[in-house]
């Protein structure tokens, strides 16, 4: 597979374990959204988008560990992570 068809691939990963974050949390299961989230920032890192990393780390921090009840700021953090996938976008192929 070309790089750029994995970096495609990559990204659609990370954008579907966040929209997944999104609904999780909306739907009050955040124990999901704590598996998407380290999901976020295991792809992201491996991938080298330290920007998503860094927001996806913030928004792990606000949701805390698992069980518990995420802290104000949680939102944010998801919409941090939403605006940094953004900023990558691509051409069409």
């Amino acid at each position: 597979m070309r790089n750029r068809d994995e970096t495609i691939l990559t990204v659609a990963e990370i954008v579907r374990d966040s929209a997944a974050m999104n609904e999780a949390a909306l739907a009050g299961d955040f124990d999901e959204a704590r598996f998407r989230v380290q999901l976020i920032v295991a792809k992201a890192d491996a991938a080298g988008y330290l920007d998503v990393v860094l927001a996806a780390a913030y928004t792990m921090d606000r949701l805390g560990p698992m069980g518990s009840t995420p802290r104000d700021g949680y939102g944010v953090g998801m919409l941090r992570v939403a605006g940094e996938l953004d900023k990558i976008g691509f051409d069409p192929l």
